[in-house]
Formats: structure tokens, sequence, C-alpha cells
């Protein structure tokens, strides 16, 4: 599981000038937080430490647990307002980061029972603006301010005992693109109960005839060459995965049966 996060800046002009003073932001460590509530360990600590700048104000940041979910393509990341954050406490939720200063944030699990799979959550760490108290000062020349909001997306992976992943192959079929050339459309679902790392990724591809019997005499290895986007969002326990490859050129195209594995 890749760094399986994101790290978004937002802008907010209040005047066009010549002169723009920008404002540092801050760190979020580690981006990636492991509960291992069967070893017991049900709390960790994260840092938020004002970055290095010429920032001279304080940051307003919230910090808050949400559902999180990966698409099926394994690009995008989406955060449900759910009732996630019921299982964790964060404390302190709401602080206020002086220049130079680096604060510590508990975050603990507080669920009813430990889960049956292993499950991520986003922590998400978010700026609020700050008035300087100079906002309503009048001045002689347009001058204006940015101020640059950051939002850190971290993970929280909540893991059960000894979880293990079960990945399978949903379905495998065939897809000429524009150029007339065939593609291999994978899909895969982890039934098991522990994450599944991508990389390694291995296929038997085996043809199959018209009567929808497989020929095992045309079976062959496939070890496709996935790219860091493909490979850096691990698939979790009870969500599927597409993955559009090039067809392996040994094997016809057409009907296929394919068997999934991983390894180094």
């Amino acid at each position: 599981m890749k760094k399986a996060v994101a790290v978004k800046a937002f802008a907010c002009f209040s005047l066009l000038c010549l002169s723009l003073p920008v404002h540092a932001g801050y760190s979020l460590n580690p981006l990636i937080t492991f509960l291992d509530l069967a070893a017991n360990k049900t709390s960790a600590e994260v840092s938020i430490q004002s970055e290095k700048g010429d920032a001279k104000i304080p940051m307003a940041i919230e910090l808050q647990v949400k559902g999180r979910e990966v698409d099926i393509g394994g690009s995008k990341v989406t955060y449900k307002d759910d009732n996630s954050a019921e299982n964790f406490v964060v404390y302190p939720s709401q602080i206020v980061l002086l220049p130079g200063e680096t604060q510590r944030v508990q975050v603990k699990w507080v669920g009813d029972s430990i889960p049956a799979k292993e499950t991520a959550y986003g922590l998400i760490a978010d700026q609020a603006p700050v008035k300087l108290g100079d906002e309503d000062q009048q001045r002689a020349t347009a001058q204006g301010r940015l101020n640059v909001l950051t939002r850190y997306e971290g993970v929280i992976v909540v893991l059960p005992a000894n979880p293990q992943p079960e990945t399978v192959v949903d379905s495998a079929i065939a897809k000429i693109d524009s150029a007339g050339q065939p593609h291999l459309m994978l899909y895969i679902f982890n039934k098991g109960t522990g994450r599944q790392k991508l990389a390694g990724m291995k296929l038997r591809i085996t043809p199959v005839d018209k009567n929808g019997q497989m020929d095992t005499k045309k079976s062959v290895a496939y070890v496709p060459v996935l790219t860091s986007q493909q490979t850096r969002q691990s698939l979790f326990p009870g969500y599927h995965r597409r993955f559009d490859l090039p067809w392996p050129s040994q094997a016809p195209v057409g009907r296929i049966r394919a068997i999934i594995g991983f390894g180094d």
C-alpha cells in the first residue's frame, strides 16, 4: 500500500496587487497511521508542525476522521460524511499552531468492537483562515495578501487479528481501442480480511473455446507492467479494482479465464 494520501492547497485572494506576501503552511506526520487493535494498539500520535518560512501569524487547524473510499480505477479518493468519526477520539481536534511550533495530536479508537477486516479511514487536517487584525485599516496604496490554506489527507488503517488478502478475478475481457489494438480489461475483487498490495501482480491466462471449455495447453503466464498510479492505492477488503492492460502477446485475442497472484 502505497502512501496510499494527497496534500491540497487553496488560495484566497483579497485584492489584486503587485506585492503578495505568502504565509507558510504546516506538515502532518506521519501521513499513514496503523492501529493494530488485536495487539491492543488503540491509539497513536500525529504531529502538526509549522513549516519554516516567513510567516509570523498563527494557523488554525481542525482535524477530523471520515470514511474513506478509493474508486474502481484506483485514482480517486473520496471521503464520506458517515458515522466513522464515532469510532475515534481526536484530541485536540482543533489547534492554533504558532510559527515554528510543533503540536502533537492523539488519535484513539473507541469503537465497540474490533472490525472483521482491515479498514482505512481518512484523517483530514484543514487549515482555517485567520484574521490578522489589520483588514479594516485604510491604506494609501493598493495592497494584496495571499493566504494559502493547506489541507492534508492522512490515512488511519485499523487492523483486526491476522488480516489476510484474498484477491480474485471478477472478469477479464478483451477490448479493442480506437486504433484497433486489443486491451485486457481486468476486474479484481478482494474478498479477504487484509489489504492487497498491487505491485508484483501475476496472471495466468487461459483461452476459452466456443463451447466454454478452457484450452489449458495454450495457457500462458502474464506479468503486466503496472504504473505507479495503478499500484499507489492498495486494494482493501470488500472493494473492486479495474485495470486497463495491454493484451498479453502470447495469448489469442478472445474469451479467456484469468487467475491472479502477487509476489516479488
